[in-house]
């Protein structure tokens, strides 16, 4: 099932706000793309557990001193690694109750170093095989950057290719969108039987 809304807040915030009420003391994450540790934190202060992974050792580095200014580095587990190698270090038995890919670049560093739409999908796919049977998953693309409206697409094309009876798929609007804005899509799993 695919359905839309509109959002006044920002998407990272209604990331977070969508996340939460499928997050407990018990849950285990992962943030895909770490950043400068705004996602991981958030995770942490909702989960038991979190693998956060990062290609650059810049957001790794950010990511640990934000954790360990709020006390919440014994939840963390830092992967200085892409998301697409998420099964190297997570055992598929292990059930994620939620998954955060914040597309795009590391703010205020190198602008190449970008998610590339490749990796992001196999990333995408080992997220599937990882998610647990009520977990949901959220994605924010952001086609305002060179490669971005590629990857985005190809985030698009990834969820239309779900089965709808397996899950349920929201796409969240900025109410000021343009054609640079952000997106952000919610891949929720359908409860099985």
């Amino acid at each position: 099932m695919l359905s839309t809304r509109f959002t006044k807040h920002a998407l990272v915030t209604e990331a977070h706000k969508t996340l939460q009420p499928y997050l407990s003391a018990h849950s285990i994450t992962i943030d895909a793309t770490t950043g400068n540790g705004h996602d991981t934190l958030f995770l942490a202060r909702h989960s038991q557990k979190v693998y956060a992974f990062d290609i650059q050792k810049a957001a790794i580095d950010a990511t640990r001193l934000r954790l360990q200014k709020s006390d919440y580095t014994h939840k963390v587990k830092l992967i200085h690694a892409g998301h697409e190698s998420m099964l190297e270090h997570i055992s598929e038995n292990k059930k994620i109750d939620a998954i955060i890919f914040n597309l795009g670049y590391l703010p205020h560093s190198d602008q190449s170093i970008v998610t590339q739409k490749n990796s992001t999908l196999c990333a995408l796919n080992h997220a599937l095989s990882l998610l647990s049977p009520k977990g949901i998953i959220s994605i924010l693309a952001y086609p305002g950057h060179p490669g971005g409206t590629a990857e985005m697409h190809s985030v698009i094309h990834w969820y239309q290719q779900l089965d709808d009876s397996d899950f349920t798929i929201t796409l969240i609007h900025s109410m000021q969108e343009t054609m640079a804005s952000p997106r952000l899509f919610i891949i929720q799993a359908s409860v099985r039987q």
